[in-house]
């Protein structure tokens, strides 16, 4: 007869290989972030010294790396908000029944499984101020005034980049609103319109409330991608033009493989891990409970 404690010993074996990969590829080398985020370290040499909390006193004396903060947040933000916006749109839209429904859904969604640097450079090319189709196609339409340097222009070149990680990320949020839209009990909307609600009404006090769940995980997640931005900047801008739309992680990806400072390069690293760890906890606290009160 098999007993519960080996039935434990037997779970443990099968869980024991992820969890050694786990400690291998993240606690370890987070543990490393921390040490080298201490060190003058220059990421080849194997000779460096303990600088103490150098690299952080340092990096607030950075008036580049202030201000990838201010455009960190923008960015993230602005994706944030407006893929989960688009995203419910999309989502009730698709919940309304009409032909090619699964085609629709699969146009909306299929930004999301390219890769986002072959979006980055395609975007580039539609946005080129010379050659680029946006521009062109402005231009035949007879609205010229609007043809303007999308990616050159400092006012407008970090919103060209958040429009692009929109429309890549709504169709992410789509499928989350869908789930939970389909999970709402159509009793409550037929009561609902037997009390004289309409369809403004029936989606403030019905559906707007039962979407706690999926506004959550979007907020959340819309947030953490946001801030950690990366792969569009490098591949549409590269931070340019001057250093209006440089991200912390393009920053530090330039402090550490280009000026070889490692050691300043981790400590923005841990920087960036303690805001968006703050940020998520905040975030959950507050629409947990938002949550728990519908």
């Amino acid at each position: 007869m098999v007993t519960k404690r080996k039935l434990q010993q037997v779970s443990y074996t099968f869980v024991l290989p992820a969890v050694l990969l786990y400690v291998v590829f993240f606690i370890y080398p987070s543990i490393q972030s921390f040490y080298y985020a201490l060190t003058d370290w220059n990421g080849i040499s194997p000779d460096y010294h303990i600088v103490g909390m150098d690299n952080f006193i340092h990096l607030w004396s950075e008036s580049r790396f202030l201000a990838s903060f201010k455009n960190t947040f923008i960015y993230a933000i602005g994706l944030t908000l407006g893929q989960s916006i688009l995203g419910l749109v999309f989502a009730l839209l698709l919940q309304i029944k009409m032909k090619g429904q699964s085609l629709f859904r699969s146009i909306f969604f299929s930004p999301q499984i390219m890769s986002l640097l072959a979006i980055g450079y395609i975007w580039s090319y539609i946005y080129d101020p010379g050659i680029g189709s946006l521009n062109m196609i402005l231009n035949e339409l007879g609205l010229s005034s609007l043809a303007l340097n999308w990616l050159g222009d400092m006012d407008l070149a970090i919103w060209s980049i958040v429009f692009v990680s929109i429309w890549q990320g709504a169709g992410w949020c789509m499928v989350i609103y869908l789930a939970n839209l389909q999970s709402i009990p159509q009793d409550l909307y037929e009561a609902a319109s037997i009390d004289g609600a309409g369809t403004l009404k029936r989606f403030r006090h019905v559906t707007f409330p039962l979407l706690a769940p999926a506004i959550t995980i979007t907020l959340v997640t819309g947030t953490i991608v946001g801030l950690k931005a990366f792969d569009l900047i490098m591949s549409m801008t590269h931070g340019g033009p001057g250093y209006v739309t440089e991200s912390i992680s393009t920053v530090m990806y330039d402090t550490a493989f280009n000026k070889s400072l490692f050691g300043e390069a981790q400590a923005m690293g841990i920087v960036m891990f303690i805001i968006i760890f703050i940020i998520t906890i905040l975030q959950l606290t507050f629409l947990k409970k938002r949550e728990v009160d519908v």
